[in-house]
This record gives C-alpha cells, sequence and structure tokens, in this order.
C-alpha cells in the first residue's frame, strides 16, 4: 500500500514537472530564434542561460521524483501535505500570469536572480539525488554540499529564482502569491525539520551546527 502511495504521489509531480519543462524548452527556443547569431550581448545571453538553468532544475527534480527512496518516515496528517502542494503549484502559477511591460533594470535582475537561484536548486538536488521529497518526509540525512552550512539550501535556492520570477510580472497578484508562497515555505521548514528530528537522532546535533537558509543570520 506505501509503496502503491508513493507511486501515485510521484508520477503526478513528475508529469506535471516535465509539463513546464517542455514549456521552457519552447521559451528557450523562442529567445533563440530571437537571437540567431550570439553576438556579445549579455542581456539575451543571460536570458539563454537563465532558460537553461531552469530546465536543467526542472530535469532534475522530475527524474529525482521518480527514483527517489522511499520513505523512512512521514508525517500523517494531511495538512502539511496540501502545504507543500500548495507551495509547489504557487512557484508554477506564477508563469501562467500575463507578464509586466520589458524594462531593462528589471529584466537584468530577474535574469541574475533566475539564474543564480536555479544554479543554487541544480546544486542541491545533486546532493539531494533520491532522497528529494515534497512532502514533509524522510529519506536519508543529507549534510554534504550546499546542506553542510545551511539545512535547506533548495528552499533558499527557490526562493531566489521565484523572486526573479516575480520581477518578470511584477502585479499584485503576482506580489500576493509570491508572499503566501513564503509563508508556506516557511511551513514546510518547520514540519521538514520535525520529521527529520524523529527519524534521525543525529539532526539535532546537525541543525545546532547550521543556520535554516542564510549562514549567519537564520
Amino acid at each position: 500500500m506505501n509503496r502503491l502511495y508513493d507511486l501515485a504521489m510521484r508520477v503526478p509531480i513528475a508529469g506535471l514537472t516535465l509539463y513546464f519543462l517542455l514549456r521552457e524548452v519552447d521559451a528557450l527556443r523562442a529567445e533563440v530564434g530571437r537571437h540567431p547569431v550570439l553576438e556579445f550581448e549579455p542581456q539575451p545571453l543571460l536570458r539563454i542561460a537563465a532558460h537553461v538553468a531552469v530546465i536543467e532544475f526542472l530535469l532534475l527534480l522530475a527524474v529525482f521524483f521518480l527514483v527517489r527512496r522511499p520513505p523512512v518516515r512521514k508525517l500523517a496528517a494531511w495538512t502539511p501535505k496540501v502545504t507543500a502542494l500548495a507551495g509547489y503549484a504557487l512557484t508554477l502559477t506564477l508563469l501562467l500570469l500575463p507578464r509586466a511591460p520589458r524594462e531593462v533594470w528589471f529584466d537584468g535582475a530577474s535574469t541574475l536572480l533566475i539564474l543564480g537561484g536555479n544554479v543554487l536548486c541544480v546544486l542541491a538536488l545533486l546532493s539531494l539525488g533520491r532522497s528529494l521529497s515534497l512532502m514533509p518526509e524522510a529519506r536519508r540525512l543529507v549534510t554534504d554540499g550546499l546542506y553542510r552550512r545551511i539545512r535547506h539550501p533548495l528552499y533558499l535556492a527557490e526562493e531566489i529564482a521565484v523572486i526573479g520570477v516575480f520581477l518578470q510580472y511584477r502585479s499584485w497578484t503576482a506580489l500576493a502569491i509570491l508572499l503566501v508562497h513564503l509563508a508556506l515555505q516557511l511551513r514546510r521548514i518547520a514540519w521538514e525539520e520535525r520529521v527529520l528530528g524523529e527519524a534521525f537522532p543525529d539532526y539535532a546535533t546537525y541543525a545546532r551546527a547550521t543556520h535554516r537558509l542564510i549562514p549567519g543570520v537564520y
């Protein structure tokens, strides 16, 4: 039953991720089409690099969802699960909003944040590997790579990228989504730390030696 439940949860999420990956591939193709001769123009090159980073992140996300380890512990309540799904869906919902008019400074900052955030996402995913979880579930205690200094580098990387995406839309609706998403992510962190603490006796020692999101700050 547990295996069937895990399969039922991972396949739709991987499929949704692949759908947005294909959208990102189309966006990359369109961007390259607008600049067939890649002269040294910083903005187009940065936008192309950002698209590539997003594609790599979404591809890794889909693959690791499909091959992830079975959980050794998870929270039984539905509230953490709904919160996790809502947080994930809100990230993608931003991509469905109408874009704001192009402005050089906003577009430049957006591209750099998306590129930087997704590079960090890729690095965090490579550390997590098959231990990736969307729900508050414990699979393996990861303490290497980016996880050596902070406990939730993937959440931090996602927020950096989401702020970058927000700058492309710059509407009250987008701002509301961003703030709700941040609140949900903080709740996900709390639930995730709870289940990891219950599953791994060494987690308390690891938590005392690290920060949640920002080294030296929080």
